[in-house]
């Protein structure tokens, strides 16, 4: 044999591989789609994530994320007066060992350490013109950073300072600070230190260089001051003043007790989904163990922080998240699976003739299943590779790498190893019948076990009930799974039941006029259009699609849920005290359908467990609000808690207690002591409580005796439907006035609507069901390719007996009619069941910010819009199956089958 002969081994492989280049290239084009797309799908919910984990910690700000510790200094401290100067000195180096002895994962999120030290509050002498019964205070600070941190309005930096001498201590503000005090640079003023007065001199104004710095989000009295209107008692202004740093350590004696303050910032866009729980392990530790700093006498530093309920919150939204993107991409991979081994199907079908030959020729069936393997590999490992690289380019936000590339290189993997498999008993007595009777004989075994699986997982749900909380960002493998079992049930169930409608079908058309029906019912019953996998890709496509719908309605209806629970109304509006005219113009603006009024009590007193706890107490009338809930969860409902107490209770709400409220011992101690009926709410049901720990009650089951009465401080509105919410709102501010405080349960659904999970969420289950309705166009596609010669043969013969091509047209659409139409009913029935089966064991409140799980929910018009789509892609492939019958001519086809 001549060298480069094409008759050689690698000539003749090349040769078969061109011949079937077609084929080949669309099985490279579903292994890039698939590689694509189970490679982009961890890395982008990784991506996801992160983002919203940057976002969620950077929304809690620092005063709930910073790692801070505080050690105050007084006059009977045992060590004496100078261990706050001590303390300053020794702080710097203890913050640095302290972020030294961190663990990696901790230290990688925080900053390097920061302190101050703060003196004890001074009365301040008064500006001239100031108002009777004004009191001014500060508290001087010393802050080595300020420079770095603020700049210079007006003024100079305080220079070098001393107590007790001839001239005023130097000192800076922050600039509206100033202007509150109404104190004017070079003004001098003088501060009560013990019995004798302490000059200080404003020398300089400044306002924060980054107003997002911790220095200034850890106290906002140091950029804004504090100012309150007590009514008779006058009005209380209060500040935070600077002095020069290096004078500060020799000040500290003079203003005790001195505070020292040292804290960690956190990072937020240095955390990472995937390193969370070891961040969280280390940080438990962190705070387990105090830091020495060596102030003289050694002092221990304790720190503490929130911010492991900031990550905790995180986690209660991200878990049933990752579990629904589990799910949602199940469905578009399930369905390129499909679609991957009917591709497989086709290129073995378009081989087998051949591959027979070659076997009758002495090619042994391990020469041949390697052969297929090695061409398959050929268009699968660089389609792979390609979809590998496009999904990481896709994906920038995630440093996710492992799991990507395994995903991928399943994909490359999988056309040969399909095709070496299914194969089957390749050779010159290949016995297609022996084939076929061993797949009947063992087929009921494999779907039964397919049946069963489905059942036994829906049936393990529902006993395991919620997903417990502390379950981490990993997939549930029960939840992700059980939505393709029960879809492919669904298959099973179809493929053996269809065939009893048809074969009754084809009975009442065999008596009727025209052959098309009958031909194309019959035909539809031999040929069942590629069996299983067509079925599948149609009955995952649908029903993903139906559950994808179903996420986004209850998504949506479930924050705005949720938005409404945390305003606890529609709208509301809360000032300290508003007057009946206020609450009548109120009730009369245009779209207003229902108010209820809040009425602050004050402080109240609660026995129970044989403590006293003071406590704030609210009043209202709960058949004024119930109208005014009826839009909440009945969970979240005040008026519904109130409702029926046991004869000679007074029923109560109560919530922020860090110890559980006994049901029966519970008395609120008044003019005469109430015994309360006591239901406990976990989260606070409006955004005008600013309490720790509060309580309402029946304003209309209080007696006189009672002696309990309250002022109206908030007003709850519920509106019309297609009420104007943003003009109720302005007309609110307007009544209200200046510093009322108005909730929106529209802009508190923007707020949740703005973190990264819940457009991520979106945009996931919009791609699902782009996703699986290209891939069940494809599994249609390859279904009407596979049967292209034998329905192009069909269609010549009749065309040359007369066959109209409206009929030859009428034939292609019973071939896929049947199964498009049982896929389309099961995936419907399929879809409709899941939220029930998958939704139920997800607890989504604290994904859509609710206090309890929204309801299910599916918006009829996208599912509509979803089964209209899947109706139209069957008709655009049958058009292309009956083009491609057309472009054929009846002559070639009948001379060619005769060859």
């Amino acid at each position: 044999m001549s060298r480069g002969s094409s008759l050689s081994g690698p000539g003749l492989a090349a040769r078969a591989i061109f011949a079937f280049r077609g084929g080949l290239v669309m099985l490279g084009v579903i292994v890039f789609v698939a590689s694509a797309a189970v490679t982009a799908w961890p890395r982008f919910a990784d991506a996801l994530l992160t983002s919203d984990l940057h976002y969620r910690v950077e929304q809690a700000g620092p005063v709930n994320t910073d790692l801070i510790t505080s050690v105050g200094v007084t006059d009977f401290y045992a060590y004496g007066p100078d261990r706050a100067a001590s303390l300053w000195r020794a702080m710097p180096g203890t913050l640095a060992a302290a972020r030294a002895a961190m663990k990696p994962d901790l230290r990688s999120v925080t900053t390097a350490g920061d302190f101050t030290s703060r003196g004890s509050r001074l009365s301040l002498g008064p500006p001239a013109d100031a108002e009777p019964l004004s009191r001014y205070a500060v508290q001087l600070e010393g802050y080595e950073r300020l420079r770095e941190t603020a700049d210079l309005d007006s003024g100079t930096w305080p220079a070098a300072s001393t107590v007790a001498s001839a001239a005023p201590i130097q000192i800076v503000m922050s600039t509206p600070v100033a202007a509150l005090f109404d104190w004017k640079v070079g003004q001098v003023r003088s501060v009560a230190l013990g019995e004798t007065e302490q000059p200080i001199i404003l020398v300089g104004t400044v306002h924060p260089r980054d107003a997002s710095d911790d220095f200034w989000q850890l106290d906002r009295l140091r950029g804004d001051g504090l100012f309150a209107d007590r009514g008779d008692q006058g009005k209380e202004y209060a500040a935070v003043v600077w002095v020069d740093p290096d004078s500060w350590p020799a000040m500290t004696s003079s203003f005790l007790p001195v505070t020292t303050v040292g804290w960690f910032g956190m990072k937020p866009n240095a955390f990472a989904a995937g390193s969370l729980a070891a961040v969280q392990a280390q940080l438990d530790h962190f705070l387990a163990n105090p830091i020495r700093a060596q102030a003289g006498d050694p002092v221990s530093l304790r720190f503490a922080t929130s911010l492991n309920a900031a990550l905790d919150a995180f986690l209660a939204r991200a878990e049933p998240a990752n579990t629904l993107f589990a799910i949602l991409v199940a469905g578009p991979i399930g369905v390129a699976l499909a679609v991957l081994v009917l591709g497989v199907r086709l290129a073995l079908g378009r081989r087998r003739e051949a591959l027979a030959l070659m076997a009758s020729r002495g090619a042994s069936p391990l020469r041949l299943r390697s052969g297929l393997a090695v061409e398959g590999a050929i268009v699968s490992v660089p389609a792979a590779a390609f979809g590998i690289v496009v999904a990481f380019a896709l994906t920038p936000g995630s440093e996710l790498v492992g799991p990507p590339l395994a995903f991928g290189a399943l994909c490359a993997l999988a056309p040969p190893v399909i095709l070496a498999i299914v194969a089957g008993a390749l050779g010159p007595r290949d016995d297609v019948g022996a084939e076929r009777s061993a797949r009947r004989r063992w087929g009921w075994v494999v779907e039964v076990i397919v049946v069963g699986l489905a059942a036994l997982a829906v049936v393990a749900l529902f006993q395991r009930g919620l997903t417990p909380p502390n379950a981490g960002l990993s997939v549930d493998p029960l939840l992700a799974v059980t939505p393709i079992l029960v879809a492919l049930a669904a298959c099973i169930v179809v493929l053996r039941l269809y065939p009893i409608p048809l074969a009754w079908l084809a009975g009442a058309l065999r008596r009727r006029r025209g052959a098309v029906a009958y031909i194309g019912v019959t035909s539809s019953m031999r040929s069942r259009a590629g069996g299983l996998w067509p079925v599948f890709a149609v009955v995952v496509g649908v029903s993903i699609t139906v559950f994808s719908v179903s996420v986004l309605s209850t998504e949506r209806g479930g924050i705005m849920e949720g938005a409404r629970s945390r305003v606890g109304a529609d709208l509301s509006v809360t000032a300290g005290s508003l007057s009946a005219a206020q609450i009548a113009r109120v009730k009369a603006i245009p779209g207003v359908a229902h108010t209820a009024v809040v009425y602050w009590a004050g402080g109240v007193i609660v026995n129970h467990s044989g403590q006293s706890d003071l406590i704030s107490g609210y009043l209202v009338d709960p058949h004024e609000l119930a109208p005014v809930e009826a839009s909440l969860p009945a969970s979240a409902r005040i008026s519904a808690a109130l409702e029926h107490p046991p004869f000679g209770r007074t029923a109560a709400v109560v919530g922020g207690w860090t110890s559980t409220v006994p049901v029966t011992s519970a008395v609120l101690v008044a003019g005469t002591n109430l015994h309360l009926d006591v239901r406990s709410f976990d989260y606070k049901p409006g955004v005008y409580l600013w309490d720790a720990q509060w309580i309402f009650l029946d304003k209309t089951a209080l007696t006189p005796r009672a002696g309990i009465t309250g002022t109206p401080s908030t007003v709850l509105i519920a509106l019309k439907p297609g009420a104007d919410s943003a003009a109720v709102h302005a007309a609110l501010v307007s009544i209200g006035g200046k510093g009322a405080t108005i909730g929106d349960a529209a802009s508190e659904a923007k707020v949740l609507r703005a973190a990264p999970l819940i457009s991520g969420l979106e945009l996931i289950a919009l791609a699902s069901i782009v996703l699986s309705a290209l891939m069940c166009v494809g599994a249609l596609l390859l279904t009407l390719v596979m049967n292209a010669a034998a329905r192009t043969r069909l269609v010549a013969t009749l065309r040359t007996i007369g066959f109209t091509s409206r009929q030859a047209g009428g034939l292609i659409g019973w071939e896929l009619g049947p199964i498009v139409v049982a896929g389309l009913i099961a995936g419907l029935a399929v879809g409709l069941a899941l939220p029930a089966i998958v939704l139920a064991p997800i607890d989504l409140s604290g994904f859509t910010g609710g206090p309890t799980a929204p309801a299910v929910t599916i918006d009829p018009v996208l599912l509509a819009l979803g089964v209209a789509g899947f109706v139209a892609i069957t008709v655009v492939a049958t058009l292309v199956a009956l083009v491609g019958a057309r472009l054929r001519s009846p002559a070639t086809v009948l001379r060619a089958g005769g060859e």
